[in-house]
């Protein structure tokens, strides 16, 4: 394989739906020619990622400096991002994405230290590479060319069609009789324990459309944009166990059937932070797996000795398999997370087709580092986590939990006397 031959001498051979080029575009002899034939190597739909160095604009290919740098470092197509896309134009192929990776990622001052170097001439005794990569952070560093990412896609409709298991459904009038209580349990053992009243011993929840009813008999003022409706007030745990109750009753009557494996109930950060001084919790909702295998995800090293157990970051979870878990679900934990979009794009990738995601994360919360404290999520934010990777939104509003009286009158510190909880229920299209 070749710049210009991507395919080999076989043309016939199945076409790439997406080639990369990572500093290597510019060392091409003829960029022109290598763009087309990349684009002839692509399926419709696909893309070419480049990541390399470009002229800045209004730098011209003829500058000394550019020119010495081409020279010593091989870079036969030193361009413009505005030559690039001219290319692609030309390939049937159009620039869709550009980013800058040299001022995202600070290189001249994690890089280069902000210091451009002295291209002396030590008696004629000059390596090209040492040279090259000179010249490179010399023109960095004076703006002549950027450090860029690339992305070109060719026209047409994309051609490769995902495949994601989807969950049993049926057709028949009698499914499976089962019923999901909106119940909260202390997590002891492998039956979930026994049942808990509130949310800790500082909170307890269910106060959504108390707190929207009682401010709305109340208020003072009246601020349009401050105003939220009332149908966004809730319970939390109603509306999982609603959700979990319909999703369930949609299974068969003989459900899983014979030699048929059940689906998995993924709960995730299920286990608490054992790190941070929490106790280890094996089944805290386990009962709300209902007729599924209850599993848990944490990054939490105790679990590791559990048998129903993926040790992983959500953010960045390889050993959860694609498509695989009929039910995602997590409780307070996603606001530990150092980058929840790549939590949900997990979460997106691990459930199937039909499943259902169900969520609970802090809207108005103290700061609680268990082992860190990242994130606050709006109603706005979770729709759009999950409207963006695929997900029809079932219910998302707020839970509004208060402390008990003798909770006020006897214990006071950064605990906010009212917190809000965002919840948010949704379906894998």
């Amino acid at each position: 394989l070749t710049y210009d031959k991507p395919l080999g001498e076989n043309e016939a051979d199945d076409k790439y739906h997406a080639i990369y080029s990572i500093e290597a575009s510019i060392h091409s002899p003829n960029l022109p020619n290598t763009i087309e034939a990349w684009s002839d190597a692509l399926e419709p739909g696909g893309v070419v990622v480049i990541i390399d160095d470009f002229l800045s604009v209004g730098i011209s290919r003829d500058d000394p400096d550019v020119d010495l740098f081409a020279k010593s470092w091989i870079a036969n197509s030193v361009h413009s991002t505005t030559e690039l896309a001219d290319m692609a134009e030309k390939s049937n192929m159009a620039l869709v994405q550009d980013r800058d990776l040299g001022s995202q990622y600070h290189i001249a001052k994690l890089n280069y230290r902000n210091t451009a170097p002295q291209l002396r001439d030590e008696q004629g005794r000059i390596h090209q590479g040492w040279l090259g990569s000179k010249a490179r952070q010399k023109l960095f560093l004076d703006g002549k060319i950027t450090y860029r990412m690339i992305v070109l896609q060719k026209h047409g409709d994309i051609s490769i069609e995902p495949k994601c298991a989807s969950v049993v459904s049926s057709d028949e009038a009698e499914t499976l009789a089962v019923e999901i209580h909106p119940t909260l349990m202390t997590g002891k053992g492998n039956e979930g324990g026994t049942k808990q009243e509130c949310l800790s011993g500082w909170y307890c929840c269910g106060k959504g459309e108390q707190y929207w009813d009682d401010l709305a008999a109340t208020r003072t003022e009246s601020t349009k944009f401050l105003t939220l409706p009332r149908d966004l007030f809730g319970d939390y745990l109603i509306s999982f166990a609603k959700h979990l109750t319909e999703f369930y009753q949609t299974l068969p009557k003989d459900y899983p059937g014979q030699g048929n494996e059940k689906g998995i109930f993924l709960d995730i950060g299920g286990t608490g932070s054992v790190a941070s001084g929490m106790r280890l919790v094996t089944s805290k909702f386990a009962h709300f797996a209902g007729p599924l295998d209850y599993w848990v995800l944490d990054s939490e090293p105790s679990a590791k000795k559990l048998s129903n157990a993926i040790v992983c970051d959500i953010d960045d979870c390889p050993t959860a398999q694609d498509c695989s878990y009929d039910v995602t679900f997590s409780f307070t934990v996603l606001e530990h997370a150092a980058r929840p979009w790549k939590s949900f794009d997990t979460i997106a990738r691990i459930t199937k087709k039909g499943g259902l995601t169900l969520h609970l994360v802090p809207w108005s919360y103290q700061w609680h580092a268990t082992p860190a404290d990242n994130y606050r999520f709006s109603h706005t934010a979770l729709t759009t986590l999950l409207e963006d990777r695929g997900f029809e939104v079932l219910d998302v509003g707020y839970d509004i939990c208060n402390q008990p009286a003798l909770v006020r009158r006897r214990r006071k510190d950064e605990h906010f006397e009212v917190i809000w909880l965002t919840y948010v229920v949704g379906r894998k299209l």
